[in-house]
């Protein structure tokens, strides 16, 4: 391949490289701006339940009683699950006495008065809770962390932030448009066609 169809090649690749990270940022905006607008929607219709979308559940990590498997800050997310399923080790969702959100790990299930109930402790604890929890009470079972998604979810609550966002994605969207010109043309990805085929007959030729 000769030097010049090397600098084409290359600056068509840097046009692609630009339009996927192009695409990425606006997903990944657009995607957390859906998100948080859900879970603020249903904040606001339902104050006492738990906000779900398709069935998982965005838990913001308030204490560091889970350190260091989860951590203050982290956006823990859980799945809706029957509760008679959940094991020893699981780490769950669950309501506590005082109908707070609390996410630790099931160390113990035991029968009282014929009822099935959980046995819970932080990992960074040094004594179980000293409630049982009920399967009624249990939210979800926790899947994975987004970690310190917590406050930037915390931040995105506010109506305020929610517009300021919404702004940006904008903005960048104009820029997006602004650079239409690093589309590739039909003529360009004919190009590096051309010169991906003229590049593996040269590679199949030398091997030879």
């Amino acid at each position: 391949m000769c030097a010049a169809e090397g600098e084409e090649l290359a600056k068509i690749n840097t046009k692609l490289l630009i339009k996927i990270v192009q695409y990425v940022v606006l997903t990944v905006l657009v995607l957390l701006v859906v998100i948080c607008a859900a879970v603020f929607i249903q904040t606001k219709v339902n104050p006492d339940k738990i906000p779900s979308i398709f069935g998982y559940k965005p838990f913001v990590v308030l204490s560091g009683s889970m350190e260091t498997e989860i951590f203050k800050g982290d956006l823990a997310v859980t799945r809706e699950v029957d509760a008679e399923s959940l094991q020893k080790n699981d780490i769950v969702a669950f309501r506590d006495a005082e109908n707070h959100v609390v996410t630790h790990r099931v160390v113990d299930i035991i029968d009282v008065n014929g009822e099935k109930k959980l046995v819970t402790k932080g990992d960074n604890n040094n004594n179980n809770d000293s409630d049982t929890v009920s399967m009624k009470d249990v939210e979800g079972k926790y899947l994975f962390k987004l970690s310190g998604f917590g406050n930037l979810v915390m931040m995105m609550q506010e109506p305020l932030t929610l517009v300021v966002v919404l702004v940006i994605i904008l903005v960048v969207g104009g820029i997006w448009m602004m650079l239409g010109n690093n589309k590739l043309s039909k003529e360009e990805r004919e190009e590096l066609e051309k010169l991906r085929k003229e590049r593996s007959k040269s590679i199949e030729k030398n091997n030879k």
